[in-house]
């Protein structure tokens, strides 16, 4: 591999030229970034004048809402393309890792290729989406749709320009970057030569005309887990299946022209932006030195209970999950102040670590979270923000104290005692004291929804204006620390949005064909009981969680499983938490639970010797998603208490 383009001085064999490239790709990056954080700032302030004029003016402002949704989907997609530049898009390198070099070399140029396919559809798509729309204004500012468009192919542009670059970047500026261009360019073409044959064949004709649904669903697959298992990023694999998919039915033409604008019209919801504005506040809560003090917290709360620390590393992970929306972020900051204290005690640090893995996702199942926020928008709003925020308190305790049970059983296995020494008055009034600026934020979030002063989406605003305020107040926030939490909000943000943006392909590609009910047609052939297609959709989450991140796997699995579950008489609100519980076992489950890796590497563990005490908590969390699954009170009990639904 070579060295990084970030830094000339380490490519010292670059010509003039080449050296001028890179300080070029440089700058494009730091104008970018300042973008993304003027934007991501820009948007900040745009929500909390939203909330102002509604509530205190009485008349809430048209134009910023439309500023904030046009304001968005140009951060998504420029952030995209400084995010194929950085290698952050999600992927799966499940082969890739175990290829040789020369081999990675040429995933990766075919990979890049296939971006930069795409990219080139999107600006082809866009230029004809802007000249198509030029006519077209918004409602309140009275802009030009095609100057809103124009973000199709700049963005376009911006990744192909992002994308050499990183290809420079892992293989080098030599031959091999050539040879293996020019080896993956030939696959590429005899590829679509081999399809094109194809579709011109009897056979081809025969299987589109009179078995469309299953041969969608079958092309619409296979192709993604192909794409999947060559370390495509999974926002641009699903973009591919879709138009794949889609092909069997439209030409080419009208699907290049037709999918640049599905990708921009996918973002174009209010909605959305909650997403974002929670990120935001999360990053805001992380830097602002919260995680001590929900420790300090926690540690009081659990000192009585034998496996003190234990105890008190659950506890702090769902108080800090709960702020943070991230089971990543919690795993780091709560297990990486708990792990050391846990190894001078002398706590068996494999159990200590699966403690920390599997009690970090719960925080994402407590509100206010950002996965319950883009199932709603899955949805179609058919399940609330407001009733899956309720819904998700029981089973996010229920998962919690699933850990906790099992971490009271080891501790007294190893004999581990609990705390019995009293601590003073004033010692546990000034620990509860410290917390509450930051747990009110819960309250503050989850009762303005409740009572009607502000929406889900306007609650991500108040909470990034409260976590900007608290770590003021904290003394722990630099314009510097700042700048770089906008910019860091904004790609986080990006990757998620661009997602969502392609499994609008996906999506369309599905309800155009019925694959969702080609596949619930599948699940009552298996069995009618409604018990049984239920277990047999956890089961495949699960697996699905084993290898796939949560995000991709919640905008691929929902629209498949949501029409079967509404149809067997679940709750659309009971079925985001049982989706949402799933997927948060994944993040704790092998080979690929990114939040096991994370606890893992906090602690210096080995994976192999966390799964044994790891099982115990897995079986205990299972047994938590039969409960749920079967049982709507524990998910339904309190939207029904608050009559929300």
């Amino acid at each position: 591999m070579s060295e990084t383009i970030s830094d000339p001085t380490l490519v010292p064999e670059l010509t003039n030229w080449q050296e001028s490239a890179v300080r070029l790709y440089q700058r494009i990056d730091k104008v970018m970034s300042v973008i993304l954080m003027g934007l991501m700032g820009a948007m900040s302030v745009l929500i909390i004048y939203q909330v102002f004029t509604r509530y205190v003016l009485g008349n809430a402002s048209g134009t910023s809402q439309e500023l904030l949704i046009y304001s968005m989907i140009w951060m998504a997609f420029l952030g995209s393309a400084v995010c194929f530049g950085k290698g952050m898009h999600l992927s799966l390198p499940l082969f890739y890792d175990k290829c040789t070099e020369k081999n990675q070399n040429y995933i990766t140029a075919v990979n890049s290729l296939l971006v930069i396919i795409l990219a080139v559809m999107m600006i082809v798509g866009g230029v004809d989406a802007v000249a198509k729309n030029a006519s077209f204004t918004t409602p309140m500012m009275q802009v030009s749709m095609s100057v809103l468009q124009s973000i199709l192919w700049l963005s376009g542009g911006f990744i192909i320009l992002q994308q050499v670059g990183r290809l420079i970047e892992i293989v080098g500026f030599n031959t091999h970057l050539a040879f293996s261009l020019l080896k993956a360019a030939t696959t590429l073409f005899v590829i679509g030569f081999a399809y094109s044959t194809f579709q011109a064949s009897e056979t081809y004709e025969y299987l589109v005309d009179e078995h469309l649904e299953v041969f969608s669903t079958i092309v619409l697959f296979a192709v993604f887990f192909l794409l999947l298992g060559l370390n495509l990023p999974i926002a641009v694999g699903l973009a591919y299946s879709g138009l794949i998919a889609m092909s069997l039915q439209i030409d080419a033409d009208m699907l290049v022209m037709t999918s640049s604008e599905k990708l921009f019209s996918g973002l174009e919801s209010f909605g959305f932006l909650a997403l974002p504005f929670f990120i935001l506040a999360g990053n805001l809560m992380n830097q602002g030195g919260i995680a001590r003090r929900l420790i300090d917290l926690a540690l009081l709360l659990g000192r009585r209970i034998p496996g003190a620390l234990w105890q008190s590393n659950v506890v702090a992970n769902m108080l800090f999950g709960c702020l943070s929306g991230s089971g990543i972020a919690a795993s780091t900051a709560i297990g990486g102040v708990i792990s050391p204290m846990a190894k001078e005690k002398g706590y068996d640090m494999s159990v200590s670590t699966a403690i920390n893995a599997a009690s970090a996702p719960t925080g994402m199942m407590i509100p206010p979270t950002g996965v319950f926020i883009i199932y709603s928008m899955i949805t179609s709003g058919a399940a609330s923000i407001a009733a899956l925020f309720l819904a998700g308190y029981i089973p996010g305790l229920m998962m919690g104290l699933s850990v906790m049970v099992a971490a009271y059983f080891y501790a007294k296995r190893l004999g581990y005692t609990s705390d019995a020494e009293p601590q003073p008055r004033n010692v546990i009034l000034n620990t509860i004291w410290k917390t509450v600026p930051s747990l009110t934020m819960i309250v503050v979030i989850i009762g303005g929804i409740l009572t009607g002063v502000f929406t889900a989406i306007e609650a991500g605003g108040i909470a990034v204006l409260y976590s900007l305020i608290l770590s003021i107040c904290y003394k722990s926030l630099t314009w510097s620390s700042l700048a770089k939490t906008l910019r860091d909000s904004a790609l986080t943000s990006a990757v998620i949005l661009f997602l969502i943006s392609c499994s609008g392909l996906m999506s369309w590609s599905m309800t155009f064909a019925s694959i969702p009910d080609t596949i619930g047609e599948l699940l009552i052939t298996v069995s009618e009981n409604k018990i049984v297609i239920l277990l047999l959709m956890n089961i495949t989450l699960l697996i699905v969680g084993i290898f796939m991140d949560m995000a991709p796997a919640l905008l691929i699995f929902t629209p498949i499983f949501y029409p079967v579950a509404i149809s067997l008489g679940v709750d659309p609100v009971q079925f985001g938490v049982i989706i949402v519980y799933n997927l948060c076992m994944g993040l704790i489950t092998p080979p690929v639970g990114t939040v096991l890796f994370v606890s893992c590497s906090v602690t210096g563990q080995k994976i192999t010797s966390i799964i044994k005490p790891l099982l115990p908590i897995f079986l205990l969390q299972f047994i938590g998603l039969m409960l749920i699954t079967y049982f709507p009170i524990f998910t339904m009990g309190l939207p029904t208490l608050f009559g929300i639904n």
